[in-house]
């Protein structure tokens, strides 16, 4: 058996996306994870979320679980994980997004609506919004604003763990040799 992990980048991009969807109005077109090959801009407004690293919050924590049969036993390792993931807003429409994700990010409303939703990613914070106008392909400046959305999930590894029902224990003396000479 290899490792699993019972949530996926996926599982963290779904929701944020619905999230970003949910407040801005934008549509699944519009939302996008940023590192998608041969794929153009969108036209209009847009946002585009780009997962930045994975940090560690916690120690290890060991779950086992035994069902009985050989081979089939589980060891489950999981630690809390911090998974920032920058959201870019572009378009006529994105300081105002920007600033609508900046704020909504750090409300009650946010936890909520995570909680409702799955509770697979929590809201931390997120950094202030700030302009990065970019130049497109055609030499045109298109309005571009960043932030740092920083979440929590906490993701279960499991590996192969095997355990047994009995154990024959024996005494050896600690006064003879062992193994014993002829």
């Amino acid at each position: 058996m290899s490792a699993t992990i019972d949530i996926t980048e996926l599982d963290l991009l779904i929701p944020l996306q619905a999230f970003l969807m949910d407040i801005t109005g934008l549509t699944i077109d519009n939302v996008l994870d940023g590192q998608q090959n041969l794929t153009p801009m969108p036209l209009g407004d847009f946002i585009i979320m780009t997962p930045m690293r994975q940090v560690g919050l916690s120690t290890n924590r060991v779950r086992y679980a035994d069902n009985g049969v050989y081979g089939e036993g589980v060891q489950q390792t999981s630690r809390s994980t911090q998974w920032p993931c920058q959201i870019d807003c572009y378009g006529e429409s994105a300081a105002d997004n920007a600033a609508i994700i900046g704020t909504l990010i750090r409300s009650e409303y946010a936890c909520e609506w995570f909680r409702q939703n799955g509770n697979t990613l929590i809201p931390l914070y997120c950094s202030d919004p700030h302009q990065t106008t970019m130049i497109n392909g055609e030499q045109q400046y298109e309005s571009r604003w960043t932030m740092d959305f920083i979440g929590q999930y906490n993701p279960n590894v499991s590996t192969r763990q095997d355990f047994f029902d009995s154990i024959t224990v024996g005494v050896i003396a600690a006064d003879l040799k062992y193994p014993p000479e002829s």
